[in-house]
C-alpha cells in the first residue's frame, strides 16, 4: 500500500469476516505495524454470529452448554483481548484499531509508557458523537464497561455502577456498545463494538461482559429504524480520526493483504 502520512489514517472496509480469521490477521498487521511497513489503520467489518471470551472469562459467564451454542449456529472463540465474554453478529459494527499509541495523546513521563486510558476515552467520545447522528444518547458509566443508553433520563455525567444499578436491573439502562483492547508494545488490536441492528437474543444466553443484569440495545431497537453498519461505521470512523487529529483516507483489504470483502448482506 502507499505510505500513509503522519496526519493520515486508513480505513478499510472488511465487510463480513470469521472471528479466528481476524484476530489472526491483526496479530501479523500489528508486527508490519511495528515494523513501519503500514501506518495506523481503523478496520471496519461485521462477524458471523460469535461468543468471544477475553482473558477474564469464567466458566460461568456462559450459561448454557456448548450444544447448545453450536445448535444455534454460533461459534465460541477465545481471544487475546481484555475482558470476558461478548457476542458479535450480522448487523453490529465492529472496529480494530491497529494503531501505535505511542503517538497518541498525553505521553506518560515514563519512557516507552502510552496513555491508553486516554485513547479508550476517545473510542468512547467517538461511539457516543457518532450515535447522536441518529438521535441516540449514550453515556459511560464509572465502573461498568462500554457505552449505556436509558430509557427514561439522560444518564448523568458522574453516574457510577452504584447509582445506575437499580436501572440497570430494572432494565431502563442498557449496553449499546463494547470496548475489548489488546496492547502489544504499544500498538493496539481488538477493539469495540456498537450494536447497529443485529439480533439481540444471544446477549440472554451469557453474562455479557461479567455484567449480570445486563441488558443491551441497539439504534434499530431505540429509534425504531437504523442506519446501515456501513453508514454507522464510517461515522465512528470520523469521528475517531478527528478526536486524533488524522484525515481518514480509504484503504482497500487487497493493500493490506486481506483480499476481496464479503458482503455484510451474504
Amino acid at each position: 500500500m502507499a505510505p500513509l502520512k503522519e496526519n493520515q489514517i486508513g480505513v478499510v472496509r472488511l465487510g463480513r469476516r470469521p472471528y479466528l480469521e481476524m484476530s489472526a490477521s491483526q496479530a501479523d498487521l500489528v508486527e508490519a505495524r511495528r515494523a513501519g511497513r503500514l501506518g495506523d489503520l481503523l478496520l471496519v467489518l461485521e462477524h458471523p454470529a460469535t461468543y468471544t471470551k477475553g482473558r477474564r472469562t469464567e466458566p460461568a459467564d456462559l450459561l448454557r452448554s456448548p450444544g447448545h451454542y453450536a445448535e444455534r449456529g454460533i461459534e465460541v472463540c477465545d481471544t487475546p483481548r481484555g475482558g470476558k465474554v461478548t457476542y458479535h453478529g450480522p448487523g453490529q459494527l465492529v472496529i480494530y484499531p491497529v494503531i501505535d499509541l505511542r503517538g497518541i495523546g498525553e505521553q506518560p513521563e515514563e519512557v516507552d509508557r502510552i496513555d491508553v486510558a486516554g485513547f479508550v476515552s476517545a473510542l468512547e467520545r467517538a461511539m457516543t458523537a457518532a450515535l447522536t447522528r441518529w438521535e441516540v444518547e449514550a453515556a459511560r458509566i464509572e465502573g461498568l464497561t462500554g457505552l449505556w443508553v436509558s430509557r427514561k433520563d439522560p444518564i448523568p455525567d458522574d453516574a457510577t455502577a452504584v447509582s445506575m444499578a437499580p436501572g440497570v436491573a430494572r432494565g431502563e439502562v442498557r449496553k449499546i456498545g463494547s470496548i475489548g483492547l489488546r496492547i502489544s508494545r504499544g500498538i493496539s488490536s481488538h477493539g469495540l463494538s456498537l450494536n447497529v441492528s443485529c439480533d439481540l437474543s444471544p446477549f440472554d444466553d451469557i453474562t455479557s461482559c461479567g455484567i449480570e443484569q445486563c441488558q443491551v440495545t441497539s439504534i434499530a431497537l431505540e429509534t425504531g429504524n437504523a442506519p446501515s453498519v456501513d453508514e454507522v461505521g464510517q461515522a465512528v470512523c470520523d469521528e475517531l480520526a478527528a478526536l486524533l487529529g488524522r484525515d481518514p483516507v480509504p484503504v482497500s483489504p487487497a493493500e493490506i493483504g486481506l483480499g476481496t470483502p464479503v458482503s455484510a448482506t451474504a
